[in-house]
């Protein structure tokens, strides 16, 4: 299973055509979020573009897709495939430590880089509410229910299932979650160039918990330039 996810992942993520357009409008509502069908570019540009949406709305130059920098956050998705984002804090300081080697080596020379890291919840559940997993369902591809599990001798059980978020709203619900722990990297006036890479976090699937989704975005800047 894990070679399948990564083949998708190597399909989706190594073409930098789905950023030409990157002003187009995304607010279409987008497919519900998948497993199997996760189209990783329309995710990275999606969040691209939101990010750049916001940094024009604080009077700041809009984010120019690098496609060394993705390249890189790509390579480092890859490396921490199964490592949990809880404590971004640290990762982004293993990542940091060789960053500048990584993203030269790849064509940028920029100077100034930055990872910024974050992990989601890709279900639209709903807080506080009991839910369970059942294996043997086929209705839902995460077999995450709301309630209790039925009983045996329970006759028609009927449970509500937990269903993904589309797109467009899982990108909006990272993007708030990184300003409430306060990321303002994303909208700092030294960097000038961005790439980003989105997947399943693949550890959280197939077990009784909500499904998330990681995040590395690569900032680029000049060195020289300063820090708002």
């Amino acid at each position: 299973m894990k070679i399948i996810f990564v083949a998708l992942i190597s399909i989706y993520a190594g073409n930098p055509s789905i950023y030409k357009g990157l002003k187009t409008s995304t607010n279409n509502q987008p497919d519900k979020l998948t497993v199997l069908t996760f189209n990783t570019n329309l995710l990275n540009k999606i969040v691209f573009k939101l990010v750049n949406d916001k940094r024009k709305k604080k009077g700041l130059d809009t984010l120019k897709y690098t496609f060394a920098l993705n390249e890189v956050a790509l390579n480092y998705q890859n490396e921490f495939e199964f490592r949990r984002f809880k404590n971004t804090t640290s990762v982004e300081r293993k990542i940091q430590k060789s960053l500048d080697s990584k993203t030269k080596k790849a064509g940028f020379d920029g100077g100034l880089v930055l990872p910024i890291l974050a992990e989601c919840e890709a279900l639209d559940y709903t807080r506080k509410t009991d839910y369970f997993l059942d294996r043997n369902k086929k209705d839902s591809e995460f077999k995450l229910y709301y309630g209790k599990k039925p009983r045996k001798n329970e006759v028609n059980p009927q449970r509500k299932p937990l269903e993904a978020l589309n797109y467009h709203a899982f990108a909006k619900k990272l993007l708030k979650n990184l300003d409430s722990e306060n990321k303002k990297q994303l909208y700092a006036k030294a960097y000038k160039w961005g790439g980003v890479n989105l997947q399943w976090h693949y550890k959280s699937l197939n077990k009784r918990k909500i499904p998330q989704i990681k995040m590395i975005f690569i900032l680029g800047g000049y060195a020289t330039s300063g820090m708002r």
